[in-house]
């Protein structure tokens, strides 16, 4: 059976037109509803208004990172690996970004192509929500520092702490050390993989060997991607541990359980 050009044309103009809906709000803007969807169903709202040189500009007026902040934090996307990401987008599609709104200015005549433009941006971006902790190597270590410094304050805590009086200290640094409630060092290690499992291992036997007195928090990526055996290990010398940093409140209830 042939395909029909024409009437494959007309029936997808059709539904496209019917998926594309402006109206003017009671404030008197302007709101295009369009075919693009956040997962949870929602329809991106495209606002247009006219430039003073007669193009349509076409924005989300902030509320793709509205939506984004429902779920998670917004600041990340403007640090570290997602940052790039965000930035690659935005120059990749010719679309602007002026503090978290993003839009296209384009001639009347190329509306069409202006909206599919934006709106693809639009869902890149939502996307990097789905560089989700656990599973994206290049945010981890990023994601844990955000969450250490949002329960305690910076000045509380020495990164790449290497214990005083410790033979070979400058080999074993410690992520994170903050003051116990008890007088002695809290250790706060970060695990993303089998060799890091290994290594913090190596760094708390050293210090327990030389009776170092500390207690220790150790943060997986996720633990379940660690090898029984190594994780058997780490545990036998660790103090208490975190599954994943999506386990953001049991993180908070044992630093701050620690912390002095």
């Amino acid at each position: 059976m042939a395909l029909d050009q024409a009437q494959l044309e007309k029936l997808l103009c059709e539904r496209l037109c019917a998926e594309v809906r402006i109206h003017r709000r009671e404030d008197d803007v302007m709101m295009m509803e369009s075919p693009f969807v956040f997962p949870d169903g929602d329809h991106f709202p495209i606002y247009l208004s006219e430039t003073p040189t007669g193009s349509v500009k076409l924005s989300d007026l902030g509320h793709t990172l509205m939506h984004v902040s429902y779920d998670h934090e917004v600041d990340s996307f403007y640090e570290g690996a997602r940052a790039s990401l965000r930035e690659q987008i935005v120059r990749e599609s010719g679309i602007e970004e002026d503090d978290g709104i993003f839009s296209v200015e384009t001639p009347p005549d190329q509306v069409a192509g202006a909206l599919f433009r934006l709106g693809q941006a639009l869902t890149k971006i939502h996307d990097l929500t789905f560089l989700s902790r656990e599973r994206v190597t290049s945010t981890f270590y990023e994601d844990l520092s955000g969450l250490v410094f949002t329960i305690l304050d910076e000045e509380v805590v020495e990164t790449d702490y290497m214990p005083p009086d410790v033979p070979d200290a400058n080999h074993y640094p410690v992520d994170y050390r903050f003051e116990g409630k008890d007088g002695r060092s809290v250790f706060l290690y970060g695990i993303l993989g089998r060799d890091k499992a290994r290594l913090t291992t190596i760094m708390l036997s050293h210090f327990l060997l030389h009776h170092v007195p500390f207690e220790s928090i150790i943060v997986f990526a996720d633990q379940q991607e660690i090898p029984r055996l190594d994780l058997a290990r780490l545990t036998n010398v660790a103090g208490t541990a975190v599954a994943s940093l999506e386990a953001e409140e049991d993180l908070r209830r044992k630093i701050e359980c620690l912390a002095a």
